[in-house]
């Protein structure tokens, strides 16, 4: 019976003996990951990016870069005049508009009684008076009032 406790005691002992070794291998390995990334990470922290891209490329390529660099100059300064243009005619359109508005506003008193007028001539031509009539009675040229009537 003493013989079966010590193989139980042992067995126990060869498990937890088992289960330390292989917990202390997954740490190491663990502990491996860790320091392999971050020694990856100080890498990508210490890699400086050359100031000017494709620095390290092809002499005809860096020829390219330094086309497009001067094209892209050439448009940017193209459209900024282009902007400054547009935008100084938007002030011009901004000014006529209103001086247009101030002159409407002057001209309206007129056209009052310039409605008035027509009111008053197309009474008279629902009375049956004719062009001529309109202009002795109202005092206008006959122009002005045959104008009028077509309008109506």
């Amino acid at each position: 019976m003493q013989a079966a406790q010590f193989l139980m005691v042992g067995g126990f002992v060869m498990l937890a003996w088992v289960l330390a070794r292989r917990k202390i291998r997954a740490g190491k390995k663990v502990h491996e990951d860790t320091k392999r990334a971050n020694r990856e990470i100080k890498l990508m922290r210490e890699h400086k990016e050359p100031s000017v891209p494709l620095s390290g490329a092809p002499a005809e390529t860096q020829r390219w870069q330094a086309a497009m660099f001067d094209l892209q100059r050439e448009l940017k300064a193209e459209l900024d005049t282009r902007i400054i243009v547009v935008q100084t005619l938007l002030n011009q359109v901004d000014e006529k508009i209103y001086q247009l508005n101030s002159l409407q506003s002057e001209l309206e008193p007129v056209h009052a009684a310039e409605l008035s007028i027509r009111t008053k001539i197309q009474e008279l031509v629902q009375r049956g008076l004719n062009a001529r009539e309109i202009a002795m009675n109202t005092g206008m040229p006959l122009d002005d009032v045959e104008l009028t009537i077509a309008s109506l």
